[in-house]
């Protein structure tokens, strides 16, 4: 049964509909019935798996299409790509009308999102993301933006979609490596936000890794969840930056790996490092730690992989982060499981140096991820 979320920014006409379900690249309801020029973006490997057969039926409609690819990977999310297929957009004169459909991962929506937002000064898009890492996270707030050489998403904007498609069947082709990239994903909005569905992944791992029926439950939830708080905070003045936990580490580890690292998996250590700064700060419970680190451990995020990263290389990539004020990194604190630390509407916080060294070391060195 097809479920539906509407994403209803605050204080904001922006409005956009959700829709989950197997099926629904087949089932083109959700396509405005106006629309008659699309350009489909997409990479290399999703061209093959989908976007393909989405065109073929896009042609039957008589309407004008076109189809552009690129390489897979973060890599490729850059000024110059999106320079290139902006070019081949102009180049077949498509007008202010037209209609793009982001059709892959997260990279895919960022960088065809991006063009929309900036294409003719604005024009439609539609999120039609295909791994679980974009499903639950990046297809979701209007977040679009490319990477420079000193850092990721540090160019973009804010443009919402007209909707986003989440057709469940693609999980099928997914890797087990891209399921955990996503998962990690999920579990970091239950732990800053929800402490039942926390429990609830922890109690289910084994099913959440091989069973549709609890991955399903886990991916409308963290949908659900990232949608209620977007919703309060559009632009990302307040509320929304506590989906940035994990990311201020988690960020720098992936241009320092040149994106090798899967995002999720560089957030996952991103994770384990900045809740044990919150436990060093006297905020999180040494035991709700270890809850934490062991969920981690599950899916593959051993601690001692930090050992081959240079912390102060790590430091100084945080300061140029989007996010830091005056060079210095901001970070989201955990107060416990599902409860994040704030004042007033400030939900992020300078942390000194020392204490990101203490962290890093502490659990760089751990033989059992919760000691």
């Amino acid at each position: 049964m097809m479920k539906t979320l509407v994403v209803k920014h605050a204080n904001s006409p922006t409005s956009y509909p959700i829709f989950i379900e197997q099926g629904l690249l087949k089932n083109l309801f959700w396509l405005p019935k106006h629309i008659q020029q699309i350009v489909i973006i997409t990479d290399n490997k999703v061209k093959k798996l989908y976007a393909q057969n989405l065109l073929k039926s896009l042609q039957k409609t008589k309407k004008k299409v076109l189809l552009l690819s690129f390489p897979s990977g973060e890599k490729a999310k850059n000024y110059q790509m999106k320079h290139k297929l902006e070019q081949k957009i102009l180049s077949k004169h498509f007008d202010r009308d037209a209609f793009i459909l982001a059709l892959g991962g997260g990279v895919v929506g960022d960088i065809a999102g991006f063009i929309a937002a900036t294409y003719m000064r604005g024009i439609s898009y539609i999120q039609i993301p295909t791994t679980l890492l974009a499903m639950v996270d990046s297809s979701i707030g209007g977040k679009t933006s490319i990477n420079t050489s000193l850092g990721k998403n540090l160019i973009g904007a804010f443009w919402h979609p007209s909707s986003v498609i989440i057709d469940l069947h693609c999980l099928k082709t997914l890797p087990q490596k891209h399921l955990i990239n996503g998962l990690i994903e999920a579990l970091k909005i239950f732990i800053i936000y929800d402490k039942n569905s926390f429990q609830f992944f922890e109690k289910n791992i084994h099913d959440i890794l091989n069973g549709e029926a609890a991955s399903h439950q886990i991916i409308f939830s963290a949908i659900r969840l990232k949608s209620q708080i977007v919703t309060q905070d559009e632009r990302e003045k307040h509320l929304r930056s506590i989906l940035n936990f994990g990311h201020t580490i988690g960020h720098a580890l992936e241009t320092l790996s040149n994106y090798r690292l899967l995002h999720g998996i560089a957030v996952g250590y991103g994770i384990l490092v900045e809740s044990k700064i919150s436990e060093i700060l006297g905020m999180l419970s040494r035991a709700d730690y270890f809850k934490i680190s062991q969920l981690l451990m599950k899916l593959g995020i051993h601690p001692k992989k930090l050992k081959t990263f240079n912390l102060q290389k790590i430091i100084a990539l945080t300061q140029l982060d989007k996010k830091a004020k005056e060079e210095k990194a901001k970070y989201v604190l955990l107060k416990k499981i599902g409860k994040i630390h704030h004042k007033s509407k400030q939900f992020a916080f300078d942390v000194p140096n020392k204490v990101i060294e203490h962290a890093f070391f502490a659990v760089s060195e751990m033989t059992n991820a919760g000691k």
